[in-house]
């Protein structure tokens, strides 16, 4: 009989067990019901989005969470569900056209040109996925119109958590022209296309650049990446030690 060696557990294992545990079909309990149903982000950005929501809180950091970019509202259902784990005045504040891909400009790639129009949605549909996931719908603010329309009378409020998910180079531009000065040190960034469209990189880098911020984002799976705003007591990289049982590099 020939045994077979187990492999050993590694901590990068225990990880993806914990950021991404196994579906079972009905069994899946909410919000991942709705986020799986109802997003395009991936399941580990999904979930690494929980764990950066549920961050801001154990690190004391004061704002709202922001998400430029919803479709069907999936990611928003985990955002806030993390949200009304705890008691405070955080507000999930949701801005998306809801008409799909814009025209992309001569600073996004030859595939973002033919995007046009796709992932339209539909706020009645986030407005339901919220309610089944069960997100308190009096902290919720959605924001329908293009981001050059709706940004500019948009409240400026502290920003705990900005969701950059709006692919091409103008919005990602006008979503940090508009967020991040309202974020705090500390505060987070994720941008949910980093890697995957040309335009959204090339906002990030340009305006990081401009800000003098002088980091790289750290990825989390092929396409998504985040950052830690710097500022007193933050040197903008995240540090080793925020997963429960995790002490390699954060991502």
């Amino acid at each position: 009989m020939t045994h077979r060696t187990q492999p050993a557990k590694s901590p990068a294992r225990a990880l993806l067990r914990r950021l991404v545990p196994p579906m079972r079909g009905s069994l899946l309990k909410e919000p991942w019901r709705e986020a799986y149903a109802h997003s395009i982000v991936t399941k580990i950005n999904l979930h690494f989005l929980e764990e950066i929501a549920e961050r801001i809180e154990r690190l004391g950091i004061p704002g709202d969470i922001v998400e430029c970019g919803v479709y069907q509202g999936g990611s928003a259902a985990v955002l806030g569900a993390a949200m009304a784990k705890h008691e405070s005045d955080r507000r999930l504040r949701l801005f998306d056209s809801f008409q799909g891909f814009p025209e992309a400009s001569d600073r996004d790639g030859e595939y973002s040109r033919r995007m046009v129009g796709v992932g339209a949605s539909d706020p009645r549909i986030v407005n339901s996925v919220l309610r089944r996931a069960g997100v308190p719908m009096d902290k919720v603010e959605i924001v329908v119109g293009l981001f050059e329309d709706t940004f500019p009378t948009a409240e400026d409020r502290p920003t705990a958590l900005l969701h950059v998910d709006s692919d091409l180079y103008e919005p990602v531009r006008l979503t940090f022209e508009k967020f991040y000065s309202q974020i705090p040190p500390g505060g987070f960034v994720v941008i949910n296309d980093y890697g995957t469209f040309k335009g959204s990189k090339e906002a990030t880098d340009e305006f990081l650049a401009e800000q003098g911020v002088d980091l790289e984002p750290v990825m989390i799976d092929p396409g998504a990446a985040f950052f830690q705003k710097p500022g007193e007591g933050y040197g903008g990289l995240p540090k080793a030690g925020h997963y429960p049982g995790w002490e390699g590099p954060v991502a």
